[in-house]
């Protein structure tokens, strides 16, 4: 190599480097795990669901009072009635911090209100944590892992940990966001942190499975709700 290109050569390297630094500052956090529900071919929705990792449980089957359909690129969840319906995804997720879900809702359900004790949503996201069953409450309903259920409201108070009739020592659900009507929304939650401030964790576990629901068993009036769900992302 001549040495009158040398200076040339260390100006192209500079700048190369130069080129690297604003590409590294706007990497953005690393997706673990994603699902999504875009691409639905037509079908039975419950095995469309199924093959994506959903088993649904308590109303979910109960087409006379939870529907599921697909809406473009979203699913959508509808009661006809009073109703609990759950979609439960038992996959395990470690080294997360966020979750991260595209969402919205249509209908919510009449009355409902979490600080007036009407403990019902149109769409809420599950996160199960470790395998550790603790108490339900109850002799009657299964013990579960900790758990915190993410939910949109109309007017609740955002961040608030409340607790339900059962899993009081083990569960939490915090509204998240107060969503315009019929608007998709991106939700970013710190999953990870909200867990150890709650139950008064140092440390976080892996996730044991997440889940879908929609619940209008104590809502008032026709107890009709409607929500769709775009993507639910876990991120580092």
């Amino acid at each position: 190599m001549r040495l009158r290109n040398l200076p040339r050569l260390h100006m192209v390297l500079m700048l190369l480097v130069l080129l690297a630094v604003p590409r590294l500052a706007l990497a953005g956090p690393s997706v673990i795990f994603s699902v999504d529900f875009a691409g639905f071919a037509g079908g039975a929705v419950l095995s469309w669901l199924n093959s994506k990792g959903f088993l649904p449980k308590q109303d979910a089957t109960n087409a006379r009072k939870v529907v599921y359909f697909n809406r473009g690129n979203d699913l959508a969840l509808e009661t006809k009635s009073k109703a609990f319906g759950l979609l439960l995804n038992e996959a395990d997720v470690s080294g997360y911090s966020k979750i991260r879900i595209q969402w919205g809702v249509d209908v919510f359900p009449p009355g409902a209100s979490y600080e007036k004790g009407v403990r019902a949503e149109a769409v809420m996201v599950y996160v199960f944590f470790g395998k550790e069953r603790i108490s339900s409450g109850s002799l009657l309903i299964p013990d579960s892992p900790y758990f915190i259920g993410l939910f949109l409201c109309e007017s609740e108070k955002l961040g608030e940990p409340f607790t339900g009739r059962y899993f009081r020592a083990g569960g939490r659900f915090i509204c998240v966001n107060h969503p315009p009507v019929g608007e998709l929304i991106t939700t970013e939650y710190p999953i990870a942190d909200a867990f150890k401030r709650t139950f008064g964790k140092s440390d976080v576990p892996d996730i044991s499975g997440f889940g879908i629901a929609i619940d209008t068993n104590n809502a008032r009036g026709n107890a009709i709700a409607r929500a769709f769900v775009h993507k639910i992302e876990f991120i580092k």
